[in-house]
């Protein structure tokens, strides 16, 4: 816990040093006329702060988002890096501190940061050609303006996840995909939104901005709209996943689960966030199918399963793959992991006896995570396993039932082991389907 603390407190400093060097760097001369250069930056403060203070609360509770990189652009299109600088930092000092009434270290990192990350983004304008102005705007301003926009991104997010992964332990590579992988590209397409800001300011004052604001607030509105029904999709998904697991006492949080441990052995072998997503969403939806009357009493069953009821279980990956590919948008990535979940890395699995890179990326790790959940969970025969004895049994059987590669990620990473450590389950006695191998269950 100290390492971590004091790792923290060194992010915090490093920032603070980078947000002082490009304040060094400002020219803070008034001009003989001030009042709009004053008027200018109290109108942007102003958005910038009301920007700030209606933010989203991004998926997982731990990091926030707002629309108040608009009017920090616009000041630096407008004012410089200089007066942008002071724009976004005092913004956030006064929200942060008085407002939401942060700790002093958020309070400090997140000023800095912000600070650093508009200051970076003026000087990047400005170096490529971008002259500010809040009289007249070049015509040759995008491309300065666009580069300002990434580097703004790249720092703003860049020391969020770290300073997120420092506290929580996560790799930071995880944590920044999961803070900007669903908002990144909505936020690039929105920046022009901040030239339009800044080019109506400079032919209508402070009516240009009144006007601006409509769509700048529309933008708000319509990702916070996204965020909702991506929430509601996943919790219907969820809801329905726990009802079908209430006809089965022994799999209560199974799929869930299942679900964490194989988004975090995607992520571990370095997949695309798109592609996690997918794995994270079959392996939720990966027994879908046992939703069916003729599962019911097998899944009910206290005893050995017989050949035609062990036969009857081993449809069920067909019988989810056909639930599952009824929704367009689960179609490809999704509907194929789930279908193939139980087909082993030598080809003796099941529904379609695929082996090696022929089974999808996505089943192979799904196989992993299904059967890591149901050897780390209690049996009315046996306790759980430990995460070490887990792991040897995933080692016995790779190249033969796992895929070897696939294994020896699950076995170096860290984020892995973190993860059985975190997950508190009930006891869950999944239903074995007899065979020979200790690992064919669930």
């Amino acid at each position: 816990m100290s390492r971590r603390f004091s790792a923290i407190h060194v992010h915090v400093v490093l920032v603070v040093i980078g947000a002082g060097l490009v304040l060094a760097q400002g020219t803070w001369t008034l001009p003989a006329d001030s009042r709009p250069l004053l008027n200018c930056l109290a109108v942007f403060a102003v958005l910038g702060f009301l920007s700030e203070i209606a933010f989203l609360r991004l998926p997982g509770g731990s990091s926030t988002s707002s629309v108040s990189f608009i009017p920090y652009l616009a000041s630096v299109v407008l004012l410089g890096p200089s007066w942008g600088m002071l724009v976004a930092g005092g913004t956030f000092l006064i929200n942060d501190a008085a407002v939401r009434r942060k700790p002093a270290i958020k309070v400090v990192h997140n000023t800095a940061k912000e600070t650093l990350a508009v200051g970076a983004a003026g000087f990047v304008y400005v170096a490529l050609g971008g002259v500010p102005s809040a009289t007249q705007l070049s015509s040759a301003a995008m491309v300065p303006f666009l580069a300002g926009v990434g580097t703004y991104m790249l720092i703003s997010s860049g020391a969020s996840a770290i300073a997120i992964s420092l506290s929580s332990g996560s790799p930071v590579r995880d944590v920044w995909r999961k803070l900007v992988g669903g908002s990144l590209v909505f936020d690039f397409l929105s920046s022009p939104l901040a030239l339009l800001l800044a080019f109506l300011y400079t032919k209508a004052q402070l009516w240009g901005v009144i006007v601006v604001t409509v769509p700048v607030f529309l933008v708000r509105h319509v990702y916070s709209m996204n965020l909702q029904i991506e929430q509601v999709n996943r919790d219907l998904l969820e809801l329905m996943v726990k009802a079908i697991e209430a006809r089965d006492p022994y799999t209560s949080g199974h799929s869930l689960r299942v679900s964490r441990i194989a988004g975090a052995l995607a992520r571990a072998i370095g997949l695309s966030a798109k592609h996690v997503e997918q794995i994270e969403t079959a392996a939720l939806l990966h027994d879908v199918g046992k939703i069916h009357q003729e599962y019911a009493l097998v899944l009910r069953k206290a005893g050995s399963l017989s050949a035609e009821e062990a036969a009857l279980m081993r449809t069920h990956p067909i019988r989810s793959y056909e639930l599952v590919r009824t929704i367009s948008g689960f179609r490809g990535g999704v509907e194929t992991s789930v279908r193939h979940h139980h087909e082993n890395y030598d080809g003796s699995g099941y529904p379609d006896g695929l082996s090696g890179l022929a089974i999808p990326v996505g089943a192979r790790i799904i196989m992993i995570a299904d059967t890591a959940d149901a050897m780390t969970t209690d049996r009315p025969y046996r306790n759980a396993l430990s995460y070490d004895e887990l792991v040897a049994e995933l080692e016995r059987y790779s190249g033969s039932q796992f895929d070897p590669e696939l294994v020896k990620a699950f076995k170096t990473a860290p984020q892995i082991r973190r993860l059985f450590g975190e997950i508190r389950v009930e006891p869950d006695f999944n239903r074995a389907v007899t065979g020979s191998r200790v690992a064919r269950l669930a």
